[in-house]
């Protein structure tokens, strides 16, 4: 779910990025190999970054390779160029750019569950956006903010909050043209509400969701059939209608997500393994226990390594602030010496000459 909500933010990104700066065929270029190519995608944004000369040429060359690197996953480098993002945009004063690289940095803390580092990000978004009037063609921006920020609370088991925003950002979305990624980023809203519903007793109206969704004939609707699908067995075997919930289970095709959505593809064995038990299919529940075992931990040396390189290169940071700090120092220093020994020997000549008279 979280790469789904990966790439929503990237039209976003597209959708702003494209405002006017002036013709650049390189940052073009970069937008067209986003999904063919990112890996050149973000090459050809870093060095159009490097040669930029002036600030609307930065700010879109940066753009591009924010989305490039968000396609890639590369989490880490999302978040060291929001943060570049946010510094440009306050420099300018473009309110418009600091919303949404704040609201993409606060997406991405989310995904790591550093939850008080998304809520900073995301609640100073929220700021500038009650603080402006948002273009129509822009209010996806406001949506996604009000959508990140109802997963935060949800992932902090405060459901009432999140409830509020997801509806919140659905009635953004409901204002905006009907489209499939419109469509693709309600029924997500759906999804995560209709969770949020089940862990606050109501799970008659999360059940609803997860079926209205799953009838939907909408071309928009992606792979959240898959998200309501082990939402609605969930509910089933919590009431143990055990031949309801593989009925369900029977339909999802984990293949086709298991290489690009590890939350998913956890919570599916996760399920799998509670029907092998309530069935008493020792065999079916360990292979299935293993499995989910084996997701838990590739989501956490995921998310480790992506940490320890955030550290890393705040360490890197630091150390080269440190060396500068430090330079300065030296320099100050020196210029300090020179002043001083310039008066020394005035002052040496000034007694000798008052000696003599």
């Amino acid at each position: 779910m979280m790469r789904l909500l990966n790439i929503l933010f990237l039209f976003v990104g597209l959708a702003v990025s494209a405002q006017p700066s002036g013709k650049d065929h390189q940052t073009e270029g970069a937008a067209d190999l986003i999904f063919s190519n990112p890996e050149k995608s973000a090459r050809i944004s870093e060095k159009a970054f490097l040669d930029a000369k002036n600030y609307n040429e930065k700010i879109t060359a940066l753009s591009r390779l924010v989305n490039a690197q968000m396609v890639l996953g590369d989490i880490s480098q999302v978040i060291n160029n929001c943060v570049k993002g946010i510094s440009l945009s306050k420099e300018k004063n473009d309110k418009i750019n600091q919303i949404r690289f704040l609201s993409m940095l606060g997406n991405q803390y989310q995904q790591l569950n550093m939850n008080n580092e998304a809520k900073k990000n995301l609640d100073e978004a929220e700021n500038l956006i009650n603080a402006i009037d948002l273009p129509k063609d822009l209010l996806f921006i406001k949506g996604n903010v009000y959508n990140v920020k109802g997963i935060v609370f949800k992932n902090e088991l405060n459901c009432e909050f999140a409830v509020k925003y997801f509806d919140k950002a659905l009635d953004v979305y409901n204002k905006l043209p009907s489209e499939d990624v419109v469509t693709t980023n309600k029924l997500l809203i759906d999804i995560q509400k209709a969770v949020c519903l089940e862990s606050l007793g109501h799970s008659g109206e999360a059940e609803s969701i997860y079926q209205m969704i799953l009838k939907s004939n909408n071309p928009g609707i992606g792979y959240n059939k898959y998200f309501a699908s082990v939402g609605l067995a969930d509910i089933y075997l919590k009431r143990n209608e055990v031949d309801k919930a593989d009925k369900v289970l029977q339909t999802i095709n984990v293949k086709e997500f298991s290489s690009y959505d590890s939350e998913l593809t956890g919570f599916f064995f996760k399920l799998k393994a509670q029907s092998s038990y309530l069935k008493r299919d020792s065999k079916s529940y360990l292979y299935y226990f293993e499995r989910y075992n084996e997701n838990l931990m590739q989501i956490s040396k995921s998310q480790n390594k992506i940490i320890s390189r955030l550290v890393k290169n705040e360490n890197q940071n630091l150390s080269e602030e440190s060396n500068k700090s430090l330079m300065r120092n030296v320099v100050v220093f020196l210029i300090l010496l020179i002043l001083f020994s310039i008066f020394l020997i005035f002052f040496h000549h000034y007694l000798r000459k008052k000696a003599i008279m």
